[in-house]
């Protein structure tokens, strides 16, 4: 056993020790024992999501399968990818990147998060749409249940399609029905160019007249636009913050391809903000590193909305509305907002507040991290239970009958 340390971010969970496994096996007798005996079972990784989700009360033992970081099986030319869940991302990426392939949903991310915490809770990224989820990539999954049960679900081949896809009931559970120790990977030949390319513009222009003449453009190579309020810029462009007034938005265009199709697609922008008015930012003063990293840092809070592409405008003047001094940026082609560290403006009443007006208009906003101190309800968290919830509930029941993992930190009672 391990004690855990008061200044670690792990502390915000009732753990009252950590224990290492390495194996499978070892998973299977830690939770049988703690099913047993009623004990509450925390995972630990880096630390990057210690604080997400409704914190638990009962206290427990926290597991950490850091140990579990090999790679079980790597096929190029398969395109396939077997790991165990300790295996950080720079240790994926190094030997990715040795024959030119990647996983895009793993593309920008800090070396030292890990595989199985990434699957367990995921939250959008600029790729998503094109490349498609980290979920999506994941072909095959090991995992043990909350009664120590080892389960193998899916396959290690990208044409293996044949039955249910039981294993999506687990990506992105928060660790609540099970523990995943394993998963197969598609991978994918890099692009040979991924650059972006930045413009600034007044947020009446965002909202009347920036959709309709982006999807006129021939943009095969476009991967997302991402949507960001001011107070994201870096330097050397915080300028423009002045010279276009406190009511403009930036949009980044992420372009991936072969050389020549980025170079049209950034010709075609550029002659496009021209004739709009747009202003060019420097290429390297926001890209999605530069925004994520205001997520993996730190900060008070952070709220994920979701809604349709064409809402964007809307999302995005409600938190101007609710939240004026927070931090906020969206993924255009997914709908996704993330909104971040609004200090001490972040509060239930305002989080309430900007849920009715947003969920009136059929988006939803949910809490990922709570802000420092904050003890706040599952209600508040998550919002109302969605209507399929009752059959989420019933799948805890079977796959975690003793209600140990991960106790009270996402939807389920």
């Amino acid at each position: 056993m391990i004690s855990i340390s008061k200044d670690l971010p792990q502390n915000w969970l009732p753990i009252e020790a950590l224990q290492e496994v390495g194996t499978p096996q070892e998973v299977r007798q830690v939770l049988r024992e703690a099913a047993r005996r009623g004990k509450a079972i925390y995972t630990v990784g880096s630390g990057f999501r210690a604080r997400w989700g409704s914190r638990p009360e009962k206290s427990g033992l926290g597991i950490s399968y850091a140990p579990m970081n090999r790679i079980i099986d790597y096929e190029p030319t398969e395109l396939t990818l077997t790991a165990e869940a300790g295996i950080t991302v720079a240790q994926l990426e190094a030997t990715l990147s040795a024959s030119r392939q990647w996983i895009p949903g793993l593309s920008g991310l800090p070396g030292e998060l890990q595989l199985g915490g990434l699957l367990a809770s995921p939250w959008p990224r600029s790729r998503d749409c094109r490349w498609g989820r980290l979920a999506e990539a994941v072909l095959g999954l090991e995992v043990v249940t909350g009664e120590g049960t080892h389960l193998v679900l899916g396959g290690s081949v990208v044409k293996n399609a044949a039955g249910y896809r039981l294993l999506r009931l687990f990506l992105g559970s928060w660790g609540s029905l099970a523990i995943i120790t394993r998963a197969t990977l598609m991978t994918r030949p890099q692009p040979e160019v991924s650059e972006f390319l930045t413009v600034g513009m007044r947020r009446a222009i965002f909202c009347d007249a920036f959709l309709q003449p982006l999807a006129d453009l021939p943009l095969p190579c476009l991967s997302d636009v991402m949507i960001f309020d001011q107070s994201c810029l870096t330097e050397p462009d915080l300028h423009l913050a002045e010279e276009l007034g406190r009511r403009w938005v930036g949009a980044t265009f992420l372009l991936e391809g072969d050389r020549l199709e980025v170079d049209l697609a950034k010709d075609a922008l550029t002659s496009l903000a021209g004739q709009l008015g747009w202003k060019v930012l420097a290429a390297s003063a926001v890209s999605d590193q530069a925004l994520e990293s205001k997520v993996v840092a730190g900060g008070h809070a952070v709220c994920q909305i979701g809604g349709l592409p064409a809402q964007m405008p809307m999302i995005t003047a409600h938190i101007q509305e609710v939240f004026p001094g927070a931090r906020w940026w969206g993924y255009l082609f997914s709908g996704q907002v993330l909104l971040v560290d609004a200090a001490d403006e972040f509060t239930v009443e305002k989080v309430q507040a900007l849920r009715t007006k947003l969920e009136e208009k059929g988006a939803r906003v949910v809490i990922l991290r709570t802000p420092d101190g904050a003890d706040w309800p599952s209600s508040v968290v998550w919002g109302s239970p969605h209507p399929r919830h009752v059959y989420a509930q019933r799948w805890k029941d079977i796959c975690d009958p003793a209600h140990i993992l991960n106790p009270g930190r996402y939807i389920f009672a």
